[in-house]
């Protein structure tokens, strides 16, 4: 009698704690900003290819719910466009990046969802004035959304526009990163 009561509080205990784990998605679209449903911390280049433009570095963004890492910049091309005063923009692949949305971002109540193999397209120009003006595309489906009913959609765009921080150790740049960008995350389940 002791050892069912004992198996029937443990698959309880366990019935209840799957029940915590369980994602629950808020599908629509985010934007990041004062007056948006989320805030931002920084985005990062480590020069890890020796450079700017150069193929090895790695690219990471953080902000308050959202991560987004691991991506590598494969290669570097010239668009056939131009930016407004003609400057050449510049599109960079980067593969492998991963995404992390957790629940301190408005697009879940709880739980985590996450998505690897990602590659994101960077266009990206200078200003005559040495601002460096980027937009950064990916999407995909969350590999895993427990709780969720269909699959889990991501579309993401980050724009940045400024001078960014770049730091230097023995005149060679180790990375650049900024800390004002927006980005726009939009959710769906389909």
């Amino acid at each position: 009698m002791r050892r069912t009561a004992i198996c029937i509080l443990a698959l309880v205990l366990m019935i209840s704690l799957s029940g915590l784990a369980k994602v629950r998605v808020n599908p629509g679209t985010y934007v990041s900003g004062p007056d948006g449903e989320f805030g931002v911390k920084f985005w990062k280049e480590m020069f890890k290819g020796g450079g700017p433009g150069q193929a090895g570095n790695t690219l990471m963004a953080l902000g308050y719910g959202f991560i987004f890492n691991k991506a590598v910049l494969q290669s570097v091309t010239v668009s056939p466009e131009t930016g407004p005063a003609g400057e050449t923009i510049y599109i960079t692949t980067y593969t492998g990046g991963e995404l992390t949305l957790n629940s301190k971002g408005p697009w879940l109540d709880s739980g985590i969802l996450k998505a690897k193999q990602i590659t994101a397209t960077n266009e990206s120009y200078f200003t005559a004035a040495g601002e460096l003006v980027f937009e950064i595309t990916f999407s995909g489906s969350f590999s895993k959304a427990p709780g969720a009913s269909g699959t889990v959609t991501f579309e993401v765009v980050a724009m940045y526009q400024g001078t960014p921080e770049v730091k230097y150790e023995n005149g060679a740049p180790v990375f650049q990163r900024g800390t004002d960008f927006d980005v726009t995350i939009t959710i769906g389940v389909i």
